[in-house]
């Protein structure tokens, strides 16, 4: 079942949830670091490990992020504290990048890296042929949702999944149930995404800056409008703010034990972009929750620990979809930090001396922004104020406080903090300990005429080394060297991760040996020590030389005939009538979405039988489209395909490719399941797919270069998805205060209105997730010659909006189209497009063909 608003309180839902009963599963608290500041941030404020990305490969191309260098650093950092790193090559790997990205990744498996956190499919399968003993997690970025998902995943040799945020505490408990060794990881605290990650083509198709490449701009943080198709107008929703696509912050930090109850093996905090004081509140408060719910069983956080969270950044907090709660889950007033209330506006005088009435307490430092009803909001830095007139560095809860603004607010207005001096200064002194935090080391010198110097150093582990000088020691001409002497060199560590603690001196006496050497050996016994701490190891010139020969095997793709032959022509639709009409003017190919997208929500299998039927008798196949998005229990809905007389299924989901091939049934990849380069695409094949789908993110010259696309199809018109939500906007906006959905997809066709006043159009399906369409209607009819020439298999229409009008016009025309290609006739090319243009429900577009993504 999709998620539908119960009418339950969150007391009422938690108090239908299963006892708890607590496992001894250690549960690692994964925070995120963009920057030096940030790792040191999250180490020592308890994070087990931190995740970070290099310059490349990355999902979050805006952060700083690490060079090798800086990389090299923050291993040596994190690893003599005993944490972990994972590097993220979470993004969708181009064909002409490939060596790179596999040069890199061979190269973080020797800087000793504990993790890859992967998406890019054909990338997974390089690291496991060519790095075995490179663990790699999926990335989130593969939409990651169902107990088939992981299953297939662990087939495949990871060891980790960070599972999508859309699911809930049910949902999650009964894929980890699933899993065997497989561990899970869950996102607790920070942003989320309107779309499932991995599914959101917003930024790419609009702005170019694709999100599977680590470039997102963020549509889901801009101001739309919910806006009739049918009417033409906007519709009125005056308690709701602007921001409709922007969801609230996540925050789990009262569900831990439930969490540790189901086995999940590491909470991750998301904020590579954040600051790192951000990062060392939000790791320092779950630091500490952690830690209670180890003494005690069910320990729950006090309030102090959210409104310490709430004061570093929040664009309000919710429980996402573990716990749902329609009524918290948008922050549709603000897209950015709220802050926290402090107080009211009751009055300003004409020099814009303001008096404020706090609820909460402010301090010098502390930042404050008004919210006035028109216009931007003022901000303040609080550097002076005074309480009945007597300048004061603290105001407390109840006081009258008042301050000289720059601008005019009035009476009434709400102040909030958005700023908090107290805890940012807490956060830069806990990020301070990494400068002062190290390691003990006792040292044995060791001094005896003729031989040469040994020093001895050992660890609080235990861990020990030993390092000689080059030459013998001599009896002294003048000053022997004594302990203090020999101790002040020894004790020189203050670049490095140790300090001394014992000193113990063994010599014959007067005896000397020159201080560069003992500097020198020093030096030697450091980095010999750090070696073994890390357990870092140097690739040989034998498994160099395997690397690069497996390398090279890896990359080589077989090519394919490049001569123009005619496509098949697919169409993917969600209609019984439009199925017919599809059929009857020339496609080859029907993908049937069962997702019940527009008004038809469910068919029955003899409603299935006989438009398959139908569809053979005129030469064409009708293959059932599963659903992108499937629960782990709605798969039980599709198990009577195969005794229907199907043989195939187009699968949107690497769980629902797993089910079919369980099932004996041949599956089709369709566009969601990111298909970027010809090793994702070999990959598939390998499986038994027989026709994928290729990402609408290729253009034509990163298509010309894949060797055979003789098994792939392309999209060439329709209505592209840009985002699949597993929450629906309708009910929020339009029935705030009803519990139950009145069927409000039934009742309107809806759109989004941006503020350029472009119209993206809106649908939901029978599960009552929610898709957002582009508001461009894809066209390549008069590009048909140059898609021919790829080579590719087959050319798809997007028309799961369509009605049957649409779809025998669109399917006519291009099958027409085809012919005249493969015919040398392309006179007629672009009246077709003209023809296309007079009946679209919106302005064409070419989409990526001649731009592509960044």
């Amino acid at each position: 079942m999709g998620f539908r608003w119960t009418g339950l309180s969150l007391k009422n839902q938690l108090c239908n949830m299963p006892a708890i009963r607590r496992k001894n599963v250690f549960m690692e608290l994964l925070a995120p670091a963009g920057n030096r500041e940030a790792l040191q941030a999250a180490i020592e404020n308890g994070a087990d490990a931190v995740y970070l990305g290099g310059k490349s490969f990355s999902a979050r191309q805006s952060a700083e992020n690490f060079g090798d260098e800086d990389l090299v650093r923050a291993l040596e950092y994190a690893h003599l504290k005993e944490r972990k790193i994972y590097v993220t090559l979470n993004t969708l790997i181009d064909q002409e990048e490939f060596r790179a990205a596999l040069d890199y990744a061979w190269n973080l498996y020797n800087m000793g890296v504990d993790a890859l956190i992967v998406q890019d499919l054909g990338l997974m399968q390089a690291l496991r042929q060519l790095l075995p003993g490179l663990r790699l997690h999926a990335s989130t970025q593969m939409t990651v949702h169902n107990s088939q998902g992981i299953k297939f995943l662990e087939q495949q040799g990871i060891k980790r999944v960070v599972l999508a945020r859309e699911l809930s505490l049910k949902q999650i408990k009964e894929i980890k149930e699933a899993s065997n060794e497989l561990e899970i990881e869950v996102f607790v605290h920070g942003a989320l995404c309107f779309s499932y990650s991995g599914q959101c083509l917003f930024s790419s198709m609009v702005g170019g800056r694709s999100g599977n490449r680590g470039r997102c701009a963020q549509p889901c943080r801009m101001p739309y409008e919910l806006y009739s198709l049918d009417s033409g107008q906007a519709y009125h929703t005056p308690e709701a703010g602007p921001y409709i696509l922007s969801p609230a912050d996540l925050c789990l930090i009262d569900y831990l034990p439930e969490l540790q109850s189901i086995g999940v093996k590491s909470l991750k905090i998301e904020g590579r972009m954040k600051r790192p004081e951000y990062v060392a509140v939000v790791t320092g408060a779950y630091r500490e929750i952690l830690d209670l719910i180890r003494e005690k069983d069910n320990y729950r956080p006090g309030i102090e620990v959210r409104k310490k969270l709430l004061k570093i950044f929040n664009r309000s907090f919710s429980s996402g979809y573990f716990i749902f709660d329609r009524s918290k889950f948008l922050s549709s007033k603000r897209p950015n930090n709220r802050g926290v209330y402090v107080g009211r506006v009751i009055a300003q005088d004409k020099n814009l001396i303001t008096s404020v009435k706090l609820s909460d307490g402010i301090a010098l430092g502390d930042g404050l922004e008004f919210w006035v009803k028109h216009g931007k909001n003022p901000s303040y830095i609080v550097k002076s104020m005074k309480v009945k007139g007597v300048p004061v560095s603290l105001a407390q809860a109840g006081e009258i406080v008042e301050f000289k603004l720059e601008q005019r607010v009035n009476p009434h207005d709400r102040v909030f903090k958005t700023h908090d001096e107290e805890i940012i200064a807490q956060a830069r002194k806990s990020m301070e300990k990494a400068q002062n935090q190290k390691i003990r080391v006792d040292v044995k010198v060791v001094l005896k005429a003729g031989e040469p110097l040994k020093l001895i150093m050992r660890d609080e582990k235990g861990q020990e080394i030993t390092e000689y000088g080059q030459s013998p020691a001599q009896p002294a001409k003048n000053q022997p060297l004594d302990e203090a002497s020999i101790r002040s060199k020894i004790d020189r560590l203050g670049n490095t991760p140790f300090y001394l603690g014992s000193f113990e001196l063994q010599s014959d006496g007067n005896l000397m040996v020159p201080f560069s050497e003992l500097n020198e050996t020093r030096r030697l016994a450091v980095e010999s020590l750090k070696t073994l701490r890390l357990n870092l190891k140097r690739p040989g010139r034998q498994e160099t030389d395997a690397f690069r020969q497996g390398r090279g095997q890896f990359l080589a793709v077989k090519a394919g005939s490049k001569a123009p032959t005619r496509p098949q022509l697919s169409i993917a639709l969600s209609g019984l009538n439009q199925a017919y009409a599809a059929a009857k003017n020339g496609a080859d190919t029907i993908y049937l979405d069962l997702a019940g997208i527009g008004p038809e929500r469910r068919f029955t299998p003899d409603q299935l039988r006989e438009v398959k039927e139908y569809a053979r008798e005129n030469n064409c196949q009708l293959i059932p489209a599963l659903p992108r998005i499937l629960s782990s229990c709605e798969f039980q809905e599709f198990d009577k395909l195969k005794a229907a007389g199907f043989k195939e299924i187009l699968a949107g989901n690497l769980g629902t490719m797993y089910w079919a091939g369980k099932n004996e049934l041949k599956p089709r990849a369709d566009y969601s399941m990111n298909i970027f380069n010809p090793y994702t695409l070999r990959l598939l094949q390998d499986l038994g797919v027989e026709k994928a789908c290729l990402s609408p993110e290729l253009n034509f010259s990163r298509l010309k270069a894949m060797p055979d696309l003789s098994s792939a199809e392309v999209i060439v018109h329709g209505e592209v998805i840009l985002m699949t939500s597993q929450y629906c906007v309708l009910p929020g906006l339009l029935h705030p205060d009803s519990g139950a959905c009145p069927g409000l997809c039934h009742q309107d066709r809806y759109a989004l209105k941006d503020q350029r006043g472009y119209i993206f159009p809106l649908a939901t399906d029978r599960y009552c997730r929610f898709y957002v369409f582009n508001s461009r209607t894809l066209c390549m009819i008069d590009d048909l010659d140059k898609i021919i020439a790829l080579g590719v298999g087959g050319i798809r229409i997007e028309a799961r909006r369509s009605g049957e009008e649409e779809v025998r016009k669109v399917v006519k025309l291009y099958g027409q189209a085809l012919e005249d290609v493969v015919e040398n006739n392309h006179r007629q090319l672009h009246s077709y497009r003209e023809d296309l243009e007079k009946s679209s429900p919106s302005p064409f577009t070419r989409g990526h063909y001649y731009r592509g993504v960044i």
